[in-house]
């Protein structure tokens, strides 16, 4: 393959692995500030426990707030009503103390809410009973349904209905792990279109020029292959895959630090794609704000992918140019939502 087919292609990858970077660290910040890990959390349980209309009762711009200044009103819990199982057992001091004060846990372990769960059952409604009876004084079919059928012909006791809450806790966590996993998504995608407008980062515009000077391209390869030789990015990159465990602001203070490699590339304002557009007329300044943001949005999807897929390809890319060996990553595959989802489903994470 030609060696500036593949200088170009590095210059790219390098560009949109900085900006994941950076986004990934912006969306860890977001998610710890306001608690977006808990608060999907509390909504799961609200399905699991089939009391899905409370949900309407915790979201809003207020309440978000709330929970950014750790106020107890933050996950006013009271709104879903005095007879709702799922605020009953969210405040089991299993749960609560799991927590800081103002805050409630992004991770609980399957045990903990079983038992929980079955805690607040027999709190209300008293020890010795059967399971089937616990679950009928509930008055919730659904939940009393599944429940039952997740025990099946066994028997009708107690530590048979915490098992059964347990599997069905584990369940549902894993369909909030896909929620959660494409909200994450659409978060990068939003803050990749935001850094690459403000810092014109036009993936059509960029290509453009590392195409025309190959002298350029060159040399950005070059630079990008030491800096890729000396494990420069590697810390980060596993941050943001989750393998270690930095705090979100950490990582937002790391990213930036990255990203000033990017002065190597021709980004930034001004940019030349407007140079003059507005003496040619209206129509030629809109045909040039209108490449601009297809380049945005083409580096805001790209900054999406994550910054260990774009690692590994520069790796690649860097061994077929002839630079170096491909740089070491771990031996098992990571991505970029290793650090979001366990939080809901194993693997308690550091912030949130």
């Amino acid at each position: 393959m030609s060696s500036h087919y593949l200088d170009v292609a590095i210059g790219l990858s390098y560009t949109f692995l900085a900006v994941s970077l950076l986004c990934s660290a912006t969306r860890e910040a977001i998610a710890s500030l306001f608690q977006t890990r808990a608060k999907i959390l509390v909504d799961g349980v609200l399905t699991m426990l089939h009391e899905p209309a409370g949900k309407s009762h915790l979201r809003g711009i207020i309440p978000s707030i709330q929970r950014f200044l750790r106020l107890d009103s933050g996950f006013n819990l009271a709104k879903l009503g005095p007879h709702s199982l799922s605020a009953a057992v969210m405040t089991h001091p299993l749960i609560t103390g799991l927590a800081q004060q103002g805050r409630m846990p992004s991770y609980i372990p399957s045990a903990i809410f079983a038992r929980a769960f079955v805690s607040t059952l027999t709190a209300r409604y008293g020890k010795g009973q059967a399971a089937a009876l616990l679950l009928a004084n509930i008055g919730n079919e659904g939940l009393s349904r599944t429940l039952l059928a997740i025990m099946g012909e066994g028997p009708d006791d107690v530590a048979a209905l915490e098992n059964a809450v347990r599997i069905w806790y584990d369940t549902v966590m894993d369909r909030i792990t896909g929620w959660y996993k494409r909200r994450s998504q659409l978060v990068l995608f939003c803050v990749g279109l935001f850094y690459a407008g403000a810092m014109n980062i036009d993936a059509l515009q960029l290509s453009q020029r590392l195409w025309r000077d190959e002298a350029m391209a060159t040399r950005t390869a070059q630079q990008i292959g030491d800096t890729m030789a000396a494990g420069a990015m590697k810390p980060a990159v596993t941050a943001a895959a989750g393998a270690t465990a930095p705090t979100a602001l950490s990582q937002v203070g790391e990213a930036k630090k990255d990203m000033q490699a990017l002065q190597v590339l021709p980004i930034g304002w001004p940019s030349p794609r407007f140079d003059g557009a507005w003496d040619k007329g209206a129509g030629a300044f809109t045909a040039a704000l209108a490449f601009a943001l297809m380049g945005w949005i083409i580096t805001a999807f790209a900054s999406s992918l994550g910054a260990p897929f774009w690692f590994d390809g520069i790796g690649w890319l860097l061994a077929l140019r002839g630079s170096g060996a491909r740089p070491a990553t771990d031996p098992a595959p990571v991505t970029i939502e290793t650090i979001t989802l366990p939080s809901l489903n194993g693997v308690k994470p550091a912030n949130g």
